[in-house]
């Protein structure tokens, strides 16, 4: 039988955890131990592609498809509504707390989940299950309906929570706030009025930066053999107006990384590239905006590659990463050729760096701070 979503996403945390040098063979005698469905060669060598991107996640080939051909993943997004949303997420479920099945949410709203496992759940509509997923509280549920199929073995299972969802979240309090120091500042003087698309993508952008940064230090934690915890951000003031302005607390370490990056880029020769005005106006009335963001994105990543950024990069962090994982060496290879955690700061994090720094408005500023 051919390889489900979990066997996939099992298949790749082990390729990571070996830091991509394991064949396709010892991945799948790995899968075979534990009871997974192997993967075919266009799984393995999708992991590849999945490495060489800077993706510690798993995500599935048509949405990494998409990711090439325009330049960004989708992430899926908590959206606080009632309405289902489909989704392939990793979870577990259990009866009574003890015994945990693995299973995967296949859609979810505000107050429920669509289950679906591998196996055979046995649970009677009405009846009391929990359902762990990532970031929360193991979670009671209500069996509202289930569906078995014997002849394929799996189940289906519709289930309800007993309060919203949400409120299972692992909460700020459970977060160290002495980690929340570091300070995002995105500032823009303009006279008229913000086009609503322009301050959709800055905070896209900002988004997908802080994501990678964060996965970068997850990264560099688990290679130095250590577990760290990052506070999430938080929005702190928001202001509309000339200028407008955007402030973000941010995790110190996140902050750390931050600034030395862009301080690193601003006096390397990436200063304001201002376009003329008419090509900006064309940009914002061109039906396919996002296809030309794209597009920018991939010039400014290749003149970063051009220019050696990468390597720059990767000197100017050595010790703010130190700093960051409060470790007096770091592990040998760190940074190095075919690394995780190069590829996620030569693939997801320089780009977006180099964009918001050095983009087409001279009015844009993007700065980085440490709190006291």
């Amino acid at each position: 039988m051919s390889a489900k979503f979990v066997d996939a996403l099992k298949g790749y945390e082990y390729y990571l955890k070996n830091r991509g040098k394991v064949s396709l063979a010892n991945i799948n005698d790995y899968l075979m131990i534990n009871r997974r469905r192997s993967i075919q060669l266009r799984t393995y060598d999708h992991y590849r592609k999945l490495l060489a991107n800077g993706f510690r996640s798993y995500i599935p080939i048509n949405q990494f498809d998409v990711f090439q051909s325009l330049g960004k993943i989708q992430m899926a997004a908590d959206r606080r509504r009632y309405g289902r949303e489909t989704t392939e997420l990793p979870a577990k479920i259990s009866r009574g707390g003890d015994k945990w099945m693995e299973s995967i949410v296949i859609d979810k709203s505000l107050v429920g989940f669509g289950i679906s496992t591998t196996d055979i759940f046995p649970a009677a509509k009405g009846s009391k299950i929990w359902v762990r997923v990532e970031s929360y509280k193991d979670i009671p549920v209500m069996v509202v309906w289930r569906d078995h199929n014997r002849e394929k073995g799996f189940t289906r299972l519709g289930v309800r929570a007993f309060e919203f969802i949400t409120k299972y979240r692992v909460g700020d309090e459970e977060i160290d706030s002495a980690r929340l120091t570091g300070l995002l500042k995105i500032t823009r003087k303009q006279e008229n009025s913000l086009d609503w698309g322009y301050l959709y993508r800055i905070f896209n952008q900002t988004n997908e930066l802080l994501d990678a940064v964060s996965s970068l230090i997850f990264v560099l934690a688990e290679t130095a053999g250590i577990e760290i915890r990052l506070a999430r951000p938080v929005l702190e003031t928001i202001k509309f107006g000339s200028p407008g302005e955007t402030q973000i607390k941010i995790d110190f370490g996140i902050a750390d990384i931050l600034k030395t990056l862009i301080d690193t880029f601003l006096y390397g020769g990436f200063e304001k590239k201002k376009l003329k005005e008419e090509n900006r106006k064309r940009e914002l009335e061109n039906a396919n905006l996002g296809i030309e963001i794209a597009r920018n994105a991939v010039n400014f990543h290749k003149e970063a590659l051009e220019a050696g950024l990468p390597d720059r990069a990767i000197e100017a962090l050595l010790e703010p990463t130190k700093q960051v994982l409060n470790v007096m060496h770091l592990p040998l290879g760190l940074y190095g050729e075919g690394s995780l955690e190069r590829a996620i700061l030569a693939e997801r994090i320089i780009p977006v760096v180099i964009e918001l720094i050095a983009g087409d408005d001279p009015d844009f500023k993007l700065s980085v701070r440490r709190l006291k």
